[in-house]
């Protein structure tokens, strides 16, 4: 379950300017763990902003429902537990 040095191409690969249409459902998965949850929430806030832009990614439908998904899974363990504490 731990991401370890794993996430870190991932996130490298969500900055692209094009990334692959298949990362959506990986990052949705990935959100559904609390260490996926952290990454993706990230102090900097950087993952998060890169996220909230392929929402509307008019390129990939595949992509927005996997960023939707990314998120939503974010905003409800965060509701659920009060933060990640």
């Amino acid at each position: 379950r731990a991401l370890g040095p794993g996430a870190e191409p991932l996130l490298r690969a969500l900055s692209a300017a094009r990334p692959p249409a298949e990362l959506g459902a990986l990052l949705c998965n990935l959100s559904q763990a609390p260490e996926g949850q952290r990454a993706l929430l990230e102090p900097s806030g950087r993952v998060l902003q890169r996220l909230l832009a392929l929402v509307r990614c008019p390129d990939s439908a595949e992509m927005r429902r996997g960023a939707v998904g990314a998120l939503r899974n974010c905003c409800f363990q965060w509701g659920k537990n009060g933060g990640f504490g």
